[in-house]
């Protein structure tokens, strides 16, 4: 209780391994064993992993792995491991359940349902297995399978005529490998294709050939007609012939094929026409040379002939569909015999029995045809026939019109057939069966018949008659007569039923009608029409014009036929006068000035006017010049230029300028300058200083004179004033002159070194001025016209004189 021992030696003791942990399973499907793995175990020597299910199997090793064999198929085991040391082994570690290999299937069966092709396959249950897949491989590579959880399965779509390996295969989620032995089974032949038939129309047996068909053994064939007569033949080859078949039958033609199990699954059907029947109950009616042959329906015939023999040896047949036809231009006169055939889509039938017929007596020869003109009536003549007891002379017109007659003659009078038609006459020979063979038709043209519902118009703008009329039957040509009242013809032909006459004679009164021709006779005249030309045009137009009273007087000569006259002024500015009036003349008032009148009158009878005469034109006088202006030039020498301007005047050919005034030295007398005539629309004249003026302008073309202008008054500048004074006292400059007519106000300059200054501005006739230190003074007077010519004084010469005591103060005028 006091003290401790001192410490034993050491004992070292070793711990049982760790229990292997993650334990981990593969099946190897190939090999069919387990492999298992774990982690090491610390501790651990070797290890044992135990997998128990219907049987116990054990693997040790030394590492982390190890493969468990021998397993049974199908089963679930239950894997551990356990870890081993020299003395203890470990408890379990926790477990693993795996799923082997599912066994392999057993009592695989297959059976085939011929009808369909398809294969029904069924087994026993394998253990292990979760679901199951069943594969078909075809002779041809034709692959097919099914899946499925029962124990059987529909594999379609197979094959026809092919060999097939079957083998199942039990899928269970862990290998899927485990696979049946290999079952073996054929499907259904196949149909036989290509199916053909040949009939042989000279034996009426019929063939049937085909392809040979994968699996087949041997074949069947079938012939079933529509009447129910069937046969059949057995064959290991590819064709089959049949000699009973029914004629006129549709056959359906059925090959199968067979192998001793099953036969074809879709069976091969063609169908065929047998050979057609000869017809039957055939007859035959004559007219004249046409035979008319009737038979009874042969089933399945696409045509028939029917053959007539003569006994001159001539044949004629017809072919038709139908169970009738017509075989004509058989001989006259001969006995036929008739017979027909009947024809399917590949061979014709035997030969039908015959029936016996007589044709008609043979037509008459020539026939000859003579026509009357005048009365339309026509002899008709032919030879007799051998064997013919009347005629039938039958004539049949253009438009429908027949005439027929019955004669024993051989001569034949027609007094009623219509104009203008064209007539095909036959004659028919006819036998007491009143069979007949119409000869060869003759053609004959009666005459045409006559024109009519002539009608006639007057074109009055061409003074053209054109006519019209109904076209008539038989006529190839028209005759057109027209007549004058001079009896003059104008005869001519058309192949229209209309026709025109241009360029009638004016005034002129026609008559006109039409006949028909064929070239061989002529029909009577047509009634006639009557026309009346249109009027002659006015002569001798004639226009007389009052310039004074801007008026015209028109005249012209009296027109045949006119009833009434239209005159027709039309002025240059679009203006238009129009009078009607029966004289032979008319007043025309109110006409403007510097206007061309372009004057036409036409003659009216009623219905037309006259042809376009050729117008007479004239023209007024020149309108008032218009705008007079005037321009002034500055005076010099006492005179001034005026330049008058006015607006162009229409249709003036040329000016008259007139200028009147007054002048200063006699301001109450007037005078004329001159008159001036100028084509041009201005003029330049001098006219005096202090003038007045007063100008007007008149316009003159070959028709007259126009009035005067609105006159231009004024007056020119004044003339430089004169007789000037001037004196100057202390310093202050007096200047005064005689005063210029029509000025209004004056100007005084000095001048100096050619300089000039405005000394004064006034309306008087003198002024003062203060300090005026210059060399010259210079005067100009003003209106409205201008300044005047300047006045001049030289100051300087009259500043010295006046400083001269003895001498008075001159005035120098320059």
């Amino acid at each position: 209780m006091q003290c401790n021992s001192s410490q034993s030696s050491a004992v070292t003791v070793k711990t049982v391994p760790c229990v292997p942990q993650i334990v981990d399973t593969l099946m190897n499907c190939d090999d069919g064993y387990l492999s298992v793995s774990w982690e090491s175990s610390e501790g651990a020597i070797s290890y044992i992993a135990t997998a128990e299910g219907s049987n116990v199997q054990q693997c040790s090793a030394n590492e982390t792995m190890c493969d468990i064999p021998d397993l049974n198929c199908g089963e679930t085991y239950t894997i551990t491991v356990r870890a081993h040391d020299d003395s203890c082994d470990t408890a379990e570690s926790p477990s693993v359940s795996m799923k082997t290999v599912s066994c392999i299937p057993q009592n695989l069966d297959v059976h085939l349902d011929c009808d369909t092709n398809d294969a029904s396959v069924s087994w026993t249950h394998t253990k292990g297995a979760v679901s199951y897949s069943a594969t078909t491989a075809g002779s041809d590579g034709h692959t097919v399978s099914c899946d499925t959880a029962n124990r059987q399965c529909q594999i379609t779509n197979l094959h026809c005529g092919q060999m097939y390996n079957l083998t199942l295969t039990a899928l269970d989620g862990v290998c899927d490998t485990s696979q049946s032995s290999i079952i073996e089974f054929r499907t259904a032949p196949c149909a036989p294709q290509y199916i053909d038939t040949n009939l042989n129309c000279v034996s009426k047996s019929m063939t049937v050939t085909w392809e040979r068909s994968d699996g087949a053994l041997w074949y069947i064939t079938t012939a079933e007609g529509q009447d129910g007569h069937q046969t059949l033949c057995n064959t290991t080859e590819t064709s089959c012939e049949f000699l009973d078949l029914h004629c006129s039958q549709t056959y359906l033609i059925t090959v199968k094929a067979m192998d001793g199990y099953c036969q074809s699954v879709n069976t091969s059907s063609f169908e065929t026409e047998s050979v057609p029947c000869p017809p039957q109950n055939v007859q035959a009616d004559i007219d004249a040379v046409t035979a008319f042959v009737t038979w009874e329906l042969s089933n399945l015939t696409v045509s028939y002939t029917a053959t007539a023999e003569g006994s001159d040896g001539h044949t004629a047949t017809c072919t038709t569909s139908e169970t009738h036809c017509l075989i004509p231009d058989l001989h006259c006169s001969q006995i036929y015999s008739i017979s027909v055939l009947a024809f399917g889509e590949n061979c014709s039938s035997i030969q039908s029995s015959s029936s016996d017929i007589r044709t008609a007596p043979c037509a008459p020869g020539e026939i000859i045809v003579n026509l009357d003109c005048n009365s339309n009536r026509v002899v008709v003549l032919w030879e007799r026939t051998n064997g013919a007891i009347s005629y039938d002379v039958t004539a049949e017109g253009s438009n429908g019109h027949t005439h027929s007659h019955n004669t024993t003659e051989s001569r034949y009078e027609m007094l009623d057939l219509h104009c203008g038609q064209t007539y095909n006459i036959t004659v028919t020979t006819l036998s007491y069966s009143r069979n007949g063979i119409s000869s060869t038709s003759v053609q004959t043209q009666t005459a045409p018949c006559i024109p009519e519902n002539l009608k006639a118009e007057l074109n009055c703008d061409s003074n053209a008659v054109s006519f019209s009329w109904d076209d008539t039957d038989g006529a190839k040509l028209y005759t057109v007569t027209a007549q004058d009242s001079q009896r003059v013809t104008a005869l001519f032909n058309t192949s229209d039923t209309m026709a025109q006459i241009p360029h009638l004679q004016c005034g002129e009164y026609y008559t006109i009608s039409v006949l028909a021709t064929d070239n061989i006779c002529k029909s009577p005249q047509s009634a006639v029409v009557n026309v009346h030309a249109v009027p002659c045009t006015p002569k001798h137009l004639e226009a007389d014009v009052d310039c004074l009273n801007n008026s015209m007087l028109l005249s012209w000569a009296h027109s045949d036929t006119a009833i009434s006259y239209m005159a027709f002024v039309n002025a240059s500015d679009k203006d238009l006068l129009h009078f009607n009036t029966t004289n032979t003349s008319c007043y025309i008032q109110h006409l403007k000035c510097a206007t061309k009148y372009n004057i036409s009158v036409y003659a009216f009878d009623g219905f037309c006017t006259s042809m376009l005469n050729t117008s007479y034109e004239v023209g007024t006088v020149p309108c008032v010049p218009e705008d007079i202006q005037a321009t002034l030039s500055p005076a010099s020498n006492g005179v001034q230029d005026i330049e008058i301007s006015w607006k162009s005047s229409h249709c003036a050919e040329d000016y008259e300028v007139g200028i009147e005034g007054q002048i200063e030295k006699d301001p109450f007398s007037l005078y004329t300058l001159q008159s001036y005539w100028t084509p041009r629309t201005f003029f330049q004249f001098p006219v005096p200083c202090s003038s007045t003026y007063n100008i007007s302008v008149t316009a003159r073309n070959a028709a007259g004179i126009s009035s005067p202008s609105i006159p231009l008054a004024g007056i020119t500048v004044p003339c430089s004033p004169n007789n000037l004074n001037a004196s100057q006292e202390n310093g202050t400059l007096f200047i005064s002159w005689a005063g210029s007519i029509y000025a209004t106000e004056y100007i005084v300059y000095a001048v100096s070194n050619s300089e000039r200054s405005e000394i004064c501005r006034t309306p008087a006739l003198s002024c003062e001025a203060a300090n005026v230190h210059k060399d010259m003074i210079e005067i100009v007077a003003l209106n409205s016209a201008g300044e005047s010519e300047t006045s001049k004084i030289n100051f300087l010469q009259a500043r010295r004189k006046r400083d001269s005591p003895t001498e008075p103060f001159p005035t120098t005028v320059v």
